[in-house]
């Protein structure tokens, strides 16, 4: 299919594939973030050379003093909080739009989740889970942020969806940048059965502002949020399965009685996890090929981003030989 993408903006962890930062002087070599350069802008950061510690650095930890979080490094007792919350202010003033972003894990900057908060100072001290101190700010500043980090990303379903949110949204932002209802409605149409699939009761309401006759910015302003809030949850399966259906409708009439009976036999495998959502979209893709129906050829749903960006997973999974 061919397709032209807008181009994401990434914000990524400058480790991951780009630079030799990390406390050990290392550089993470990453597949993803490799072939994603030729369709995304990656912003990039190491928040800990960022304040000026050096790679290779000793190991910086967060630690709970005085009932706070603080960055610290045990080597040298250096307090690091400020500096970091300093840091992260500046970049992101200086780093307004981002359409996702890919975090190193574990990591007390980075990390989004599982980052170690020891309880207190000193050597064999407990600890708790928190967020890194950088992603927090970030996330801080951008609450809607399309995220994850480099491990979740090799799990196929977490990156397909974490794929599809920042092409769309890079498309919307794109849109927007012209300020004329008629992109926005291009990009309506364009994206409204992937936006199905998520939440049918949203897309409606999606529809229905585009009718009102508030002005451009309003209109936008609104339109953003609730894209936003459709790709903030997962498809679900009921979901899909009306969305197919609705698509299914205009070609049903062309098809043999065996072809119907085929498509529904597929759809009831899908529903009891037998069949993946692909072969389905891939069959009444074709269907929609062989009878021309543009409005369903072009939909963002059979195609929402390169599908290179899923080669390094496919790859890894081969086996040498079958017996």
């Amino acid at each position: 299919i061919m397709n032209n993408f807008a181009r994401p903006i990434i914000g990524v962890s400058k480790c991951l594939e780009f630079d030799m930062c990390r406390y050990d002087g290392s550089r993470i070599n990453n597949n993803f973030v490799r072939n994603m350069k030729e369709y995304v802008d990656f912003i990039t950061v190491c928040p800990e050379v960022g304040i000026g510690l050096g790679s290779p650095r000793k190991p910086i930890r967060l630690v709970t003093i005085g009932g706070e979080k603080n960055l610290y490094q045990p080597s040298s007792k250096k307090n690091l909080t400020k500096e970091m919350h300093d840091f992260t202010k500046k970049f992101t003033a200086s780093n307004a739009i981002f359409d996702g972003f890919i975090f190193k894990r574990d990591s007390p900057t980075c990390g989004i989740a599982d980052v170690r908060l020891y309880h207190k100072l000193g050597t064999d001290v407990g600890y708790g889970k928190t967020s890194g101190m950088f992603s927090e700010g970030i996330l801080k500043q951008f609450p809607n942020l399309v995220k994850e980090d480099e491990k979740r990303l090799n799990n196929i379903s977490i990156r397909e969806n974490f794929l599809t949110r920042v092409f769309v949204l890079a498309h919307l932002r794109e849109s927007l940048q012209f300020q004329q209802i008629e992109k926005l409605i291009y990009f309506h149409s364009k994206n409204m059965l992937l936006f199905l699939c998520y939440d049918e009761e949203l897309t409606v309401e999606l529809g229905l502002i585009l009718k009102s006759n508030d002005d451009f910015k309003l209109i936008a302003s609104k339109y953003k949020n609730i894209v936003h809030s459709i790709l903030s949850s997962i498809p679900k399966k009921n979901s899909i399965i009306d969305t197919f259906n609705y698509i299914f409708t205009p070609i049903r009439s062309k098809l043999s009685s065996a072809e119907q009976s085929h498509y529904f036999s597929l759809i009831d495998g899908f529903d009891n996890d037998l069949i993946s959502q692909s072969e389905i979209s891939t069959l009444l893709y074709s269907w929609a090929l062989r009878y021309d129906l543009k409005s369903i050829i072009d939909q963002s749903l059979f195609n929402p981003f390169p599908k290179n960006l899923l080669l390094d997973l496919i790859e890894s999974k081969k086996e040498y030989s079958i017996l």
